[in-house]
């Protein structure tokens, strides 16, 4: 691994913990301050404005297969005008995204009957405040995703690190201020203005970023829709899978049963946060191999190579959770919230196949081959969503959770596999060969620490860190004995090498 890569992959994984330790020491005070009924208000609105993410149209998804594109034929004029492009259409959308907020907050009524008169009043600060913020991400993708292309990792991860570790010293006063949901979102907005300028301010100064406008290029733009339009399938899909469970449950069950999920949901997108670290700085050199050389001998190298990393970390957070998560949700989200607990071990179940894949997702793109894995998967995520209104009738919480998983399972877990294998080039055998070994001796490990730990009472915060530490440890032990290759463990002694070089 270059320079670069090594750092981003060292400071991204810091970045991921600083933003897990920061949302599990913050989210607290948030649940406390605000109240069961405020909360759920708040995840209910901000799950509705995340549909209007998909304003984006997989654009951003594209980028680094066009800018190698570019590159390889034009050289940094053909850069220039794929620049200039990508900032036309991303302002374009920030003034259609403007306007589609206006109309939500016009229609308030949309988030549902059981909300009260003051709720709809909040519902509609929360809105605008949540849209803009939204709005300001749109012009800020143009530069992070040339700033990936490029790859200035080390930067990258820093805005993202300097941004989660203003999140709670922001918020935290606007909480106690009494500012309440409001004043959260206030802090999002401001936060979002922060990181536009910072990465305004690196492509445009340190790393001379042009743009040529000129006549638009209708061809460019046309093959840049017909790349996108399945991207953007797929990320309706995820919309779906991630946010229509919320809605749904504010509608039929109200917002109290939105903030129980909701917790579980949170404490599942800690379980993936790190499953995109690795494969995000891999995407420019996979897009590199798929233009120039078409070896799937290598992609399918790196496939597994990536897969065997995300599976060591994804493992130890899932039996981890499965060990310690009830009592952990107890003492962190306080009463209300026990079913909390199986929603967050369901979906964590459903999230492992994709994750620990994620470096194919990359893969597909760079050889523009995902057209078929987004409608499979927008078709089962249609019988997700008709699937849920009735599970929640059923089983509420974990009805909801049921559908998604069930979803998930059969999209990525059975079709993606096969599509990996038999279209994509990938040797999918080779793939779970690789990661089978281990992932085995975890399942081992967490069930002999569930029979030793049958009989202690996890009811106090030190009693769990000393649980939390101590499998942790055994965990880190087992995989570096017996789990890890040679040369990973040299790839990793080389990358915390070479960070203690740049702060030396």
């Amino acid at each position: 691994m270059n320079k670069q890569i090594s750092r981003g992959v060292m400071l991204s994984f810091v970045a991921q913990g600083i933003a897990i330790l920061v949302n599990l020491v913050y989210t607290p005070f948030i649940i406390r301050i605000l109240g069961q009924n405020e909360y759920g208000l708040y995840q209910l609105v901000q799950s509705v404005v995340n549909y209007l993410n998909l304003m984006n149209f997989g654009f951003t998804g594209a980028y680094i297969s066009f800018y190698a594109r570019a590159k390889a034929e034009s050289g940094e004029e053909g850069v220039a005008r794929l620049n200039g492009m990508f900032l036309r259409i991303f302002l374009t959308i920030t003034l259609v995204c403007v306007a589609a907020g206006v109309f939500l907050v016009s229609h308030i009524q949309l988030l549902g009957s059981r909300l009260s008169a003051a709720d709809y009043v909040t519902a509609r600060k929360l809105m605008i405040l949540l849209v803009a913020n939204l709005a300001c991400s749109f012009p800020n993708s143009v530069f992070t995703v040339y700033i990936a292309a490029r790859e200035r990792f080390v930067f990258k991860q820093g805005v993202t690190i300097l941004n989660y570790a203003l999140i709670p010293l922001c918020g935290l006063p606007a909480l106690y201020m009494g500012l309440g949901s409001v004043g959260l979102a206030a802090v999002t907005l401001g936060l979002a203005l922060l990181r536009l300028g910072l990465n305004m301010g690196y492509c445009l100064g340190k790393l001379r970023m042009r743009f040529r406008f000129g006549r638009f290029d209708r061809a460019l733009f046309a093959g840049l829709v017909g790349f996108t339009f399945f991207i953007f399938l797929s990320d309706v899909v995820d919309q779906l899978n991630t946010n229509v469970d919320k809605f749904l449950l504010g509608r039929l069950m109200g917002t109290g049963a939105v903030a129980v999920y909701s917790v579980g949901f949170e404490l599942s997108t800690y379980f993936t946060f790190c499953s995109w670290v690795i494969p995000e700085m891999f995407m420019p050199e996979a897009n590199r191999i798929a233009v120039e050389e078409g070896d799937n001998g290598k992609l399918t190298e790196m496939f597994a190579r990536v897969g065997r990393y995300n599976n060591y970390i994804l493992l130890l957070v899932l039996t981890g959770f499965i060990l310690a998560g009830r009592p952990f949700i107890r003492l962190w989200a306080g009463e209300g919230y026990e079913v909390s607990y199986q929603a967050g071990v369901i979906l964590m179940l459903a999230r492992y196949i994709p994750a620990v894949q994620t470096m194919g997702v990359t893969i597909q793109n760079a050889k523009r081959m995902h057209r078929p894995r987004a409608v499979i998967y927008f078709v089962i995520a249609c019988v997700n969503v008709a699937a849920s209104i009735g599970l929640i009738r059923l089983w509420g919480v974990v009805g909801t959770s049921l559908g998604t998983l069930a979803a998930v399972a059969l999209g990525a877990g059975l079709f993606m596999n096969l599509y990996y294998h038999f279209r994509i080039g990938l040797n999918v055998k080779t793939f779970w060969r690789a990661l089978l070994r281990w992932t085995l001796m975890a399942l081992l490990l967490c069930g002999g620490a569930g029979l030793v730990i049958r009989g202690i009472s996890l009811d106090s915060w030190p009693r769990l860190a000393a649980f939390v530490l101590i499998y942790s440890g055994l965990y880190l032990a087992l995989l570096w004995t017996l789990g890890m290759r040679p040369g990973e463990k040299k790839e990793i002694r080389q990358a915390l090498a070479g960070l203690r070089g740049r702060k030396g």
